[in-house]
């Protein structure tokens, strides 16, 4: 089940679309999706050595902003294994990197049995199938409410949005990729003027259907856009009104099948990929059309869903991710959906404008028992920006993620500006400090409602007497938190072990390196200097790193 709404469709022109549909003899009545997962990356033609040739200049610089290696995942499909799978006559509609798979497109499923032989196949997934064509347009209508940042006021102050657009931290020079259904009117609606005007505006990927017109269909991903970026003088202004956009339509609204997910995730890794530094998804995925697809609660616990382990990924490789918990509270699922259950995010439950939960918003934790959703803005009457340009209302968690979103554009301009060293961790952490229920946390409201100023206040600095700076590695002690933070630079460390020691040498803590991104409880340590030791393969580093009380 989506979280977002569902707008109602053009039914005349589905008419015309569904009998030209018919009568073509080249477009099949019914194609199947499957998800096909690959082995290895073997004989790739690509090398970390040389990540120009599959990232852009600003995805390479958003790593070494927040000294992030290059690894494996970061290395496209190898295109030998989809030039064979492409040679059986097999359309290859999306892949992923992170997954090392592919999604196809087939009109007859028979042919996935000779898929199936390939060397490098693990494994093959039915994942859905299209048996209507997409409407071209969708629209939804909503009782305007023209209130005056303009209408956007209430949700923006609830945050202490305030504090940081004040000092001028309005996300410029920040890239949002937005994950959603369909930008309708983006190009023409007069709510993103300057958006259009001054370039921010970067471009369109529809992941979905990638010959389709991205503006003329669905107008949730606008009411989503125009949270962040809206501009109406004197009547709205959004949390972010001068970050930069990409907009990724990953979701098709007819229908509900697992392939989504992959679209999803083909979606986030294409944002990876032109270097943005925030993704907002106001979608979330439980239950489909064909219940066999159907997660369950048990699922919901950042592993299953290959949507949220790419989220995770997502976040490690320095994307600040932020998604809607869902809509489920009052419903028979009542809990989260994917990708809200991934590590390392930012899920969005809602609140109304007086910060009481919203009844619709849904509940926490995980299956294995991590708070969800992490944070809360106004998801209960929302304003934004109507797609025939004037402000309206509406509700949903789908509306209080791209609060957050927003305004984690601002943060950032903001720690860039004052920060010479930063981690997504300490960034996601400084938020969720910040929350009114960060020391009594809710299942339905996590750690509360952020205040962005107090979440400045909250961010720990690295000064060089308490932290590890090398060519392989980089590291510092948060005290205020009592964690050691470790990032590796190279992956010759991959596989091996951290080890803590006292200055005599008893050792206090070991750990083995299983990702590029670590931190250590260090809250039983006493005072003073102790000293870090990664080994691997006969490589060995050894730092030394003071704590204080």
């Amino acid at each position: 089940m989506k979280t977002k709404f569902t707008p109602s469709i053009n039914f005349r022109l589905l008419f015309v679309l569904l009998f030209v549909f018919l009568i073509s003899e080249s477009v099949s009545a019914v194609s199947y999706y499957f998800y096909v997962q690959l082995t290895n990356k073997n004989n790739s033609p690509y090398s970390l050595s040389n990540p120009s040739e599959f990232l852009s200049p600003k995805a390479i610089a958003r790593r070494a902003d927040f000294n992030i290696g290059r690894d494996s995942t970061d290395l496209p499909v190898n295109p030998a294994y989809i030039a064979q799978i492409s040679n059986l006559g097999i359309m290859v509609h999306s892949r992923s990197k992170w997954m090392n798979g592919v999604t196809v497109l087939v009109s007859d499923s028979n042919i996935m049995s000779q898929v199936r032989t390939l060397p490098f196949v693990k494994r093959v997934q039915y994942t859905g199938k299209i048996d209507t064509p997409s409407p071209v347009s969708k629209k939804m209508k909503f009782q305007a409410d023209s209130l005056n940042y303009g209408s956007a006021t209430t949700q923006i102050n609830q945050v202490n949005g305030t504090f940081l657009h004040n000092q001028g931290y309005t996300g410029k020079n920040i890239t949002v990729g937005v994950l959603d259904a369909g930008f309708y009117n983006v190009n023409i609606n007069p709510g993103f003027d300057s958006l259009r005007l001054s370039g921010r505006l970067l471009g369109t990927k529809d992941i979905a259907e990638p010959n389709s017109n991205i503006y003329a269909l669905d107008t949730h991903g606008a009411n989503v856009l125009s949270i962040m970026t809206g501009n109406l003088p004197a009547q709205y202004l959004g949390t972010a009104p001068h970050a930069s956009f990409w907009l990724i339509r990953t979701e098709v609204v007819p229908t509900e099948y697992l392939v989504e997910t992959d679209f999803w995730v083909s979606g986030i890794e294409f944002a990876d990929s032109v270097g943005v530094d925030v993704v907002n998804s106001s979608l979330g995925y439980t239950q489909y059309d064909d219940p066999t697809m159907n997660f369950t609660y048990a699922d919901m616990n950042g592993l299953v869903s290959r949507a949220s382990r790419a989220a995770t990924i997502a976040a490690e490789k320095g994307i600040i991710v932020c998604t809607s918990a869902g809509n489920e509270g009052t419903r028979a699922w009542r809990y989260i959906s994917s990708p809200a259950d991934a590590d390392k995010i930012l899920s969005v439950g809602s609140v109304t404008s007086t910060g009481s939960a919203s009844s619709f918003s849904s509940y926490g934790p995980t299956y294995d028992e991590r708070i969800k959703p992490e944070v809360c803005a106004m998801g209960s009457s929302t304003a934004y920006i109507f797609h025939s340009g004037v402000p309206t209302w509406g509700s949903g968690t789908s509306y209080s993620s791209p609060v957050i979103a927003g305004m984690m554009a601002c943060f950032l301009q903001y720690i860039k500006a004052n920060r010479s060293v930063y981690f997504v961790e300490d960034i996601l952490q400084s938020v969720i400090r910040s929350g009114n229920r960060y020391g009594y946390p809710d299942p339905q409201m996590g750690y509360g409602i952020p205040n962005f100023q107090v979440a400045a206040a909250n961010l720990p600095t690295y000064n060089g007497v308490n932290g590890i700076k090398s060519d392989n590695m980089i590291a510092y002690v948060d005290n205020s938190n009592k964690m050691l933070r470790i990032k590796l630079l190279d992956d010759i460390y991959l596989n091996g072990h951290i080890h803590i020691y006292t200055v005599t040498g008893q050792l206090f803590m070991t750990k083995k390196v299983t990702n590029s991104q670590m931190e250590f409880n260090i809250s039983k340590l006493h005072q003073g200097i102790y000293l870090v030791s990664i080994t691997n393969n006969g490589f060995v580093e050894t730092h030394k790193i003071i704590i204080e009380k």
